[in-house]
């Protein structure tokens, strides 16, 4: 066991990373300063606090992994739909969209390639096989994403798994059979590259925006001397990935015009339910006065409920667009300031994948957790205890599901804090650069 650490008046950094105090604490805040130094002092503990939760979290999962809805049987049915009629998927998708209907078929052709493997094999061996895949993928992304984190200290990694088994929207991915894994493992690959070789990372970014769009927005993150190669090379990929990947499938038109900007901007006219939240939701339900369907305590029932006896919808919509566009802003402005540090950068823009679209279900959340586990390390690294705790409290809301707590949108407003707690630390993350 590490030897706990006593407060003082002087300090100097030990080997944990944190401080060596001399004399007895005085006030509040100095022993608030020795109980964290103790803790993140003794990694026994530590790990003993990442087993008990990786068992709840094994608890909680277990019953309802893989349910019968689950999108994985989706996802392998358009695998065996694109080697026998491709051409019709999208088609039969758009009729769907404009009845209001939105589970069907909306992502885009690699991904539907990404299942043709699997729907050869028989099931349920399919749907298991591609669940450890995309297990196995986000396992290796946050693997290369903890190499990307150049100060690591003998709290980092213990710290690290606990804030991965905290973030449900990690598990809601696996647990689903959804595709955040391989977006994971390109975007971790690309934030532990792009430092020395630029042109790599954005070849990985381009990948990963091929599969989902959002990676694109990881152009927002690169210092200028290298943007124009990250750019080119996360364009070219992306464009020359979707170019092939299209020819079996039909319009690309069809598909941006008839299915992307629906699904990105929400289904005109869907309330939704708990389990969608994002920026355009939280200012819809709390201004609009918009109603959404919530599960009924007994569950398996769901009935609509309105949070505010107003409806302004012209308000919800401007504080809607305004909010997007400070957070594109911030992005940028955060990742300048802070010398366009890494993997910092990266993972501010990585999340904007979760605080933007107009419908995020659980498992769409996935882009905040390298940004929450980055801003998490920093703020204990620098003793940021005010940061530390608004950080916890917002991971303590992604610990359970939105439908279980007193409003779905706390996920949302819990992704807001996240950002905004990182962007108000850009500065914090600029010693980053200065290390080869």
């Amino acid at each position: 066991m590490a030897t706990p650490i006593i407060p003082a008046e002087a300090d100097t950094p030990d080997s944990n990373g944190m401080q060596t105090l001399e004399s007895s604490p005085v006030g509040f805040g100095s022993r608030l300063r020795a109980a964290a130094a103790n803790v993140l002092g003794d990694s026994r503990l530590l790990w003993t606090l990442v087993g008990i939760t990786a068992i709840r979290r094994v608890l909680a999962d277990a019953p309802v992994f893989l349910p019968e809805g689950a999108d994985v049987y989706q996802f392998i049915e358009s695998g065996r739909q694109a080697l026998s009629n491709p051409g019709a998927i999208y088609s039969h998708s758009v009729a769907l969209i404009a009845t209001g209907y939105t589970w069907t078929i909306t992502w885009p052709p690699p991904q539907i390639l990404l299942a043709v493997p699997f729907s050869l094999v028989p099931p349920p061996l399919d749907a298991w096989l591609w669940v450890l895949t995309d297990a196995l993928m986000s396992a290796v992304g946050l693997f290369l994403l903890y190499r990307a984190i150049r100060e690591r200290f003998g709290w980092t990694l213990p710290v690290y798994v606990l804030i991965v088994l905290l973030f449900t929207p990690i598990f809601e991915d696996v647990r689903l059979g959804q595709r955040g894994g391989p977006i994971l493992l390109c975007a971790g690959a690309a934030m532990l590259a792009v430092r020395r070789h630029p042109v790599l990372a954005g070849a990985l970014s381009g990948i990963g925006t091929s599969i989902k769009f959002y990676p694109a927005a990881l152009m927002l993150s690169v210092m200028p001397r290298y943007w124009s190669r990250f750019t080119a090379a996360l364009v070219g990929v992306a464009g020359t990935v979707l170019a092939i990947s299209f020819i079996p499938f039909g319009s690309p038109v069809l598909y941006v015009t008839k299915i992307l900007l629906p699904i990105g901007s929400g289904v005109e006219g869907s309330t939704g339910d708990c389990f969608q939240n994002s920026t355009p939701l939280l200012f819809s339900r709390l201004i609009g006065g918009h109603s959404y369907s919530v599960l009924s305590a007994s569950g398996g029932v769901f009935t609509n409920v309105t949070l505010v006896p107003w409806r302004l919808p012209w308000l919800a919509s401007i504080l809607t667009y305004a909010t997007i566009a400070a957070i594109v802003v911030a992005t940028l402005w955060a990742a300048r300031r802070s010398g366009w540090a890494q993997p910092y950068s990266m993972s501010l823009a990585f999340s904007l994948g979760a605080l933007i679209p107009g419908d995020v279900y659980t498992y769409q959340f996935l882009p905040l957790l390298p940004l929450t586990l980055v801003l998490m390390l920093k703020a204990i690294e620098q003793r940021l205890w005010g940061t530390v705790a608004l950080a916890g409290l917002a991971l303590e809301a992604f610990v359970n599901s939105p439908c279980a707590l007193p409003f779905s949108g706390l996920w949302t407003i819990a992704g807001l804090a996240i950002f905004g707690a990182a962007v108000a630390a850009s500065s914090k993350f600029t010693e980053s650069r200065a290390r080869p």
